[in-house]
């Protein structure tokens, strides 16, 4: 099969699904509610092998990374080799399948007490990059960052204790900027993504999107 009549095919199935799903979604229309409930269905299935491969993949990688013992890299992979296994016996023997942490949950306590206590470990050291980046952004050069800069001061001392012991009035105004002032920018920033997606879409469908079908044409 030519790389012309394989880009072909890729665009009519997508816009095959694309079609049914859409009227799935829009009309109450008994064929198109069944296929799209099988295409569903195969969606999942797509996904669940992938994240299977995935795992093969990853585990391919840092093994390798192992064996070769490649400076910098073998130790970390063997860490995560070794978690990952823990995590794998805990889960299919059946620990933690309680919700709560302390009822026979091994694979919860792991989740709750070392996971999630590195997610904020992690958190919290990105927190000093995130205000050395805010810094040099905040930096007063217009009367837009000027702005910015205050509109930014006032919402980190709503946030902090310390803003309402130096003045009552920080809180109130911080929640309306959190609450109103910022909505109809962050709804504007959705509804023009919204619209470029809709219009990537299209392209998509019409064969004109030359990144979405670029891998075919090869």
């Amino acid at each position: 099969m030519s790389s012309f009549a394989k880009k072909e095919l890729v665009q009519l199935i997508t816009a095959a699904i694309a079609v049914i799903m859409i009227l799935d979604f829009f009309f109450n229309i008994q064929v198109f509610n069944d296929l799209s409930a099988v295409l569903q269905n195969y969606a999942t299935i797509i996904a669940n092998i992938a994240l299977g491969l995935g795992v093969i993949n990853l585990s391919l990688i840092n093994a390798k990374q192992v064996q070769r013992r490649t400076e910098g890299k073998w130790k970390y992979s063997a860490w995560l080799l070794a978690f990952f296994a823990i995590c794998l016996i805990a889960g299919f023997a059946g620990y933690g399948t309680n919700s709560d942490p302390k009822s026979n949950g091994f694979y919860n306590w792991m989740f709750n007490y070392v996971y999630v206590s590195l997610g904020q470990t992690l958190y919290a050291i990105t927190g000093f990059y995130i205000f050395s980046a805010a810094y040099r952004a905040f930096r007063v050069r217009s009367l837009d960052a000027a702005v910015l800069l205050v509109a930014g001061c006032i919402v980190i001392l709503t946030n902090a204790p310390v803003g309402e012991v130096i003045w009552s009035g920080f809180p109130h105004i911080g929640r309306w900027l959190l609450d109103i002032g910022q909505i109809p920018a962050m709804r504007t920033f959705l509804i023009v993504g919204a619209l470029g997606l809709l219009a990537y879409g299209f392209r998509a469908l019409l064969g004109k999107e030359t990144g979405f079908f670029g891998g075919f044409s090869e």
